[in-house]
């Protein structure tokens, strides 16, 4: 059970379990900056990343999401253009 009082899952679909993957792995090099005042899990299940944030604030939770978010839109933006030219 988390320290945190604040806590989110987002669950978020690919094309495939491999593009999951992929997601979860270049997600899982880029640590939190406030290491301790938000903590995040990476993990797959099957064609879906699962992502829980646990935060000391609203405020931090937020922030943490903001940056996943802008990183996730990147690689989702990447992985459809490689997978359009296979």
């Amino acid at each position: 059970m988390s320290t945190f009082p604040y806590s989110t899952t987002l669950t978020i679909p690919f094309e495939s379990a491999k593009h999951a993957l992929i997601a979860q792995n270049t997600l899982q090099v880029d640590k939190e900056i406030s290491t301790g005042k938000i903590h995040r899990t990476l993990a797959t299940n099957g064609k879906n990343l699962v992502v829980t944030y646990d935060a000391e604030s609203l405020r931090m939770l937020r922030v943490g999401l903001n940056g996943f978010m802008d990183s996730l839109i990147l690689i989702t933006r990447t992985l459809d253009t490689f997978a359009q030219r296979n």
